[in-house]
């Protein structure tokens, strides 16, 4: 009985070596076939090294994800062609060591000013003129965040599904014009049924700490607008426009009658116009 044990086991220990020297010489092979050799060599100056957020005291700027070459995929993408080819090489990203993940007790700012993205956001706390901010937004083939009140909301619910079909991002302006708690989860709930998407983002104009504690502890990041216009709007993003601004627009007769000229004009300076969501994303393969 013990000789049959041993047996097996020779037989075990010899298979395992078979499957490791297996896969070393088929290691060595692809280390040396000349696919190989041009995604190791190529590999440093193709991958990406990701952008850590900025973080000044309370506030924050978003990082940006880095890019690292998938070695294994891109040669087995190459392989069935036998040729290297840069454009299949397969890339995965890689946060930043300082990443927005979880960051939740401090002010956004701005999006990433490495991105030529700017977004712009109106608050909403009547239903009154937002039928003509959404034409003039489907004319130019934009997007756009509105924060609408949660009261708003409840009582305009074919409104805001509307402007959701129309693709726009629905964010959570409090109730009433508060924050508070059980509002606060009441509104959170109300527009996820209406957008099948969980809210991220609360509004201030100005730093509120008890709108930021509240927000964290709901997981919830807190924006504050680069950029915030009432009267002369034009004039003041002209003035004020950057990489990853956040603009921020009460929704009045001068917003409607300059509106179309600040989107010709963000546009004509080169500017990508998105969501909010989009704006502070640290991704770097835009979807």
């Amino acid at each position: 009985m013990l000789k049959k044990y041993t047996s097996y086991l020779g037989v075990f220990v010899l298979i395992c070596f078979s499957f490791f020297y297996t896969d070393r010489a088929v290691d060595i092979v692809k280390r040396n076939d000349p696919i190989m050799k041009n995604i190791l060599s190529n590999k440093d100056n193709l991958e990406v090294d990701a952008v850590s957020a900025y973080i000044d005291s309370d506030e924050m700027i978003p990082g940006i994800n880095g890019l690292a070459i998938d070695i294994n995929k891109s040669y087995s993408n190459m392989k069935k062609y036998d040729k290297y080819d840069e454009t299949m090489l397969i890339f995965n990203e890689i946060a930043p060591s300082v990443s927005l993940n979880n960051n939740y007790d401090k002010y956004i700012v701005s999006g990433n000013k490495e991105k030529k993205h700017v977004a712009l956001i109106f608050k909403v706390n009547d239903m009154t003129d937002v039928d003509k901010i959404n034409d003039i937004l489907l004319e130019k083939n934009i997007v756009a965040t509105f924060f609408i009140d949660g009261e708003i909301i409840n009582n305009n619910l074919d409104v805001v599904s509307e402007l959701v079909k129309n693709k726009y991002e629905i964010e959570n302006l409090g109730y009433d014009g508060n924050y508070e708690i059980s509002k606060l989860l009441w509104t959170n709930n109300l527009i996820s049924s209406i957008t099948h998407k969980d809210p991220k983002y609360c509004y201030t104009d100005y730093k509120n700490s008890e709108v930021l504690d509240l927000c964290k502890k709901n997981n919830m990041y807190t924006i504050i607008p680069n950029i915030s216009v009432s009267n002369y709007p034009f004039i003041t993003i002209k003035q004020s426009l950057t990489n990853g601004s956040i603009i921020s627009f009460n929704i009045n007769s001068d917003t409607i009658k300059e509106l179309p000229s600040i989107i010709s004009y963000i546009k004509q300076k080169g500017y990508n116009l998105v969501i909010l969501d989009d704006l502070v994303s640290e991704k770097i393969i835009e979807e």
